[in-house]
């Protein structure tokens, strides 16, 4: 049964609150994070349970003549569309993407490498350090206007952001750090 996209904190009021998209299949996933993000006092946080949730969310965002979020907090592997169809469907939908922070326990190269190839901005891998997941979140509100999505050859390209530079997933944790996945 499929669950409504919801929000988990109420909107801020000022014409500059931030507004991040986590999508998960996995409940307990998505209120951790919810709740790392409200701690961090990142802005309206809103959930989609999986991909079809978060295209209906943005959709109609759209429709109504909200602005797009500031940040995509994508998972890869849930049932129905994958964050893998979220991106392409994004891409093929609007001319301007939204960084994303793609959160997956698929971490091969070539697949992490396909998927920034896709317009990602930035990869974790789960398990995630909560620390690691904010300062990333954080970088990628705060990166530079995001960039169009631009055809190569035929093949859309998305921008990157400075973001990426801030890469810190592969650090080891600290034995008191809080991980999930």
């Amino acid at each position: 049964m499929s669950e409504a996209p919801s929000r988990r904190d109420p909107p801020h009021e000022t014409a500059t609150a931030r507004r991040v998209l986590i999508v998960d299949d996995h409940p307990d996933v998505r209120a951790m994070l919810s709740l790392a993000l409200a701690r961090a006092a990142v802005g309206d946080v809103l959930t989609a349970c999986d991909g079809h949730d978060a295209l209906e969310l943005i959709e109609r965002d759209l429709r109504a003549g909200r602005p797009l979020v500031d940040l995509i907090v994508l998972d890869i592997m849930m049932p129905g569309l994958s964050g893998s169809d979220v991106l392409r469907a994004l891409r093929a939908r609007l001319t301007e993407l939204p960084p994303v922070l793609i959160i997956s326990a698929l971490d091969s190269p070539a697949h992490v490498e396909e998927l920034l190839g896709l317009g990602a901005a930035e990869y974790l891998s789960k398990p995630i350090e909560i620390e690691v997941f904010r300062q990333n979140v954080r970088a990628l509100i705060h990166a530079p206007k995001r960039r169009p999505v631009q055809q190569d050859h035929g093949v859309p390209v998305a921008g990157r952001t400075e973001a990426q530079l801030l890469r810190t997933d592969n650090r080891p944790a600290h034995r008191s750090a809080l991980w999930i996945g």
